[in-house]
């Protein structure tokens, strides 16, 4: 079922002709605003858990591993 609904909005999309649309300049803004954000979510997300990704790396190449520093 949702086969045919994927290939009937691409035959759909295909058929279509010129459209008179356009992007203003706070469309091009919002879109560079997202994906600096996105970016940014990353990156700080990475942070966060670095010493569990690492961890859980280790783990799967079979590498022993330290424990995080206390911080004290």
């Amino acid at each position: 079922m949702g086969m045919r609904i994927v290939l009937a909005l691409a035959i759909l999309a295909s058929l279509s002709t010129h459209a008179a649309a356009y992007f203003d300049p706070g469309t091009g803004s919002l879109l560079l605003q997202m994906l600096i954000a996105g970016a940014l979510t990353a990156a700080a997300s990475i942070k966060l858990f670095w010493y569990r990704i690492k961890d859980v790396l280790q783990r799967l190449l079979g590498m022993k591993s330290k424990p995080p520093p206390t911080g004290l």
